[in-house]
């Protein structure tokens, strides 16, 4: 990653850096339509293959990365796009109710929002100093929930929340739960099975670290069978590609939600991005990345003018932490810290600003020593 060399980059949360791998990966794919033609040829270590083959790899590599089935996995344009499976394609009553987070992910909120304005009753759980406990949530449950949903991490606190807990309680209930894993899947561990999810979405170009415009979702069995299907193409077929065919025949997995070309390259740099994640080992990059945070915790406490905005129980932290500057910190900013080699969005305005910083196991403890570095150079 060049500029993972060259720079402190802390801004993954917003977009990730892009490795060699997918980039050439990509690349080839590109050159291949515009120099000889055609559809592409996805090379591994191994064998090559084509679009549906490397679908599929793709797939699998998010399984086991998520501990999933492949035939639960599904491709769209975006998290956002797929997450609409479980709002717009699953028939609630009169009588349901759903249970989201107040002053979460705005793409989530506002899809609920939305059937909010068409009748459904939506509870929110509010947070309190960014912490968001199940109890908060499982008060609100009565009979009548249909779903919960949930972000594992939340972007704006960093704030992790305790799944396997809240997965548990909503199995014993009967109630359906959702999860947005955008600000976890490619760092943090993520075990679906474990943790009772039924459905989950995830996007391509944070801590995935490909280019942007692909989403996927695990659609577990419950949800699959009460998704009513608005549309459907060949993709959608139980025979893909087989032009012969007078009737359509819904596939039994989910790619029955898949019903046009994909983002190919997209979908191929996500499989590889996944790959290298379970070559590497989820145990081994939570651990790598929640060391870093530690590490900054670290640095925070023995630095004058910056501290640490949520301190959460250890269990509900996570790889992005927010950190307050305080006035004495006035000359740092985004165009000062790029000019000391470091990528992080500052606030321009207010006394005390909150920074988001979010770890990769691309950055080391030499690209935080960097920014308190720079906090040293203002100071003096």
């Amino acid at each position: 990653m060049p500029v993972a060399s060259e720079r402190a980059y802390f801004d993954t949360a917003s977009t990730g850096l892009v490795p060699d791998y997918v980039y050439e990966g990509v690349r080839r794919y590109m050159d291949d339509r515009y120099l000889r033609a055609g559809d592409s040829i996805w090379q591994y270590p191994d064998e090559s293959v084509g679009t549906l083959g490397m679908m599929a790899r793709s797939k699998q590599a998010l399984a086991d990365m998520l501990h999933c089935s492949a035939d639960a996995i599904a491709f769209g344009q975006s998290s956002t796009q797929m997450f609409t499976l479980v709002t717009e394609g699953i028939e609630y009553s009169s009588d349901d109710n759903v249970v989201a987070i107040d002053k979460g992910w705005i793409g989530n909120r506002f899809a609920w929002q939305k059937k909010e304005d068409e009748g459904l009753e939506v509870r929110y759980a509010q947070p309190v100093d960014g912490a968001l406990t199940v109890e908060s949530i499982t008060d609100l449950c009565d009979v009548h929930t249909r779903a919960v949903t949930v972000n594992l991490v939340e972007s704006k606190t960093g704030y992790r929340m305790d799944i396997t807990e809240l997965g548990k309680f909503c199995r014993e209930k009967g109630i359906l739960l959702f999860v947005d894993a955008v600000q976890a899947a490619g760092v943090l561990e993520i075990n679906i099975e474990e943790s009772g999810i039924d459905f989950l979405v995830g996007n391509d170009y944070k801590w995935m670290m490909n280019f942007c415009g692909t989403g996927y979702a695990y659609i577990g069995s419950k949800v699959k069978d009460l998704i009513v299907h608005w549309g459907a193409g060949w993709m959608s077929d139980s025979d893909r590609f087989n032009t012969a065919k007078s009737r359509l025949t819904l596939r039994e997995d989910a790619g029955r939600f898949e019903i046009g070309y994909p983002n190919a390259d997209g979908i191929y740099g996500l499989g590889l991005a996944a790959m290298q994640y379970n070559l590497l080992g989820s145990k081994e990059i939570e651990a790598y990345v929640m060391g870093l945070a530690d590490y900054f915790r670290e640095r925070v406490s023995q630095t004058p003018g910056i501290s640490i905005k949520y301190d959460f129980p250890e269990n509900n932290r996570s790889q992005i932490v927010i950190a307050e500057l305080g006035p004495d910190l006035s000359d740092i900013t985004t165009e000062s810290l790029r000019s000391a080699g470091i990528d992080l969005q500052v606030p321009d305005t207010g006394s005390t600003r909150c920074v988001r910083f979010s770890f990769h196991y691309y950055n080391n403890r030499e690209d935080i020593d960097r920014f308190f570095e720079a906090l040293r150079r203002t100071g003096a």
